[in-house]
């Protein structure tokens, strides 16, 4: 049984086709890549897979046949846009979010530090978001999708704002034990595919 399946898959607007017929499975444990250039679909697959957006045609489930949203609290999504609260400090945010998906306030503080620590901004973790790097930023909500522990994390453009440093940082502090889904487009450097493949 698949992780996470998706079986004939299409969606449009209007008269643009964004997502046509797509099937693929992802098994627990694994690590898959989707690349292509913009307007290929990648963003709109994974928001259909969040239930962000439905389907036109096709179905899209998880673990045991389950739909999203009873598997909401097993995902860890990294959106495209970005939406840290500008104004909170890094660890009230990240320990917010952490809550949100379950945690215990004692075990949530603890793997804060440990990802601070991972993530070399232990000395940021009283700064304001909006006192930070856009690659800090980054890493932040990396941290904020990860720290549940999710079975399935879904990564959409993870790279974004990140130097080739960080971006080696983020695949060597990924939890690819778990199911990884990383979209990024092949338009920019060969850094960033090559990124890309060495997390996936």
């Amino acid at each position: 049984m698949n992780l996470l399946q998706l079986e004939n898959v299409h969606k449009s607007f209007g008269d643009f086709t964004a997502v046509s017929d797509i099937s693929f499975g992802i098994e627990k444990g694994s690590v898959y890549g989707l690349l292509g250039p913009n307007g290929a679909g990648k963003t709109t697959t994974l928001r259909m897979i969040m239930d962000i957006i439905a389907p036109d045609i096709g179905s899209i489930t998880f673990s045991d046949n389950r739909q999203v949203r009873d598997f909401l609290d097993q995902i860890g999504y990294l959106p495209e846009e970005r939406g840290l609260y500008r104004k909170m400090k890094v660890r009230d945010v990240i320990l917010f979010i952490a809550e949100l998906k379950g945690l215990y306030k004692q075990q949530a503080l603890s793997e804060i530090e440990r990802w601070l620590e991972k993530m070399q901004l232990s000395e940021w973790g009283n700064k304001r978001i909006d006192e930070l790097s856009k690659g800090m930023a980054q890493k932040i909500q990396f941290i904020t999708t990860v720290i549940h522990k999710p079975e399935l994390i879904i990564l959409d453009e993870p790279f974004s704002g990140l130097d080739p440093i960080n971006m080696t940082l983020l695949c060597l502090g990924s939890p690819i034990r778990h199911s990884v889904y990383c979209s990024h487009t092949f338009r920019f450097s060969r850094r960033y595919l090559c990124s890309c493949v060495s997390m996936c």
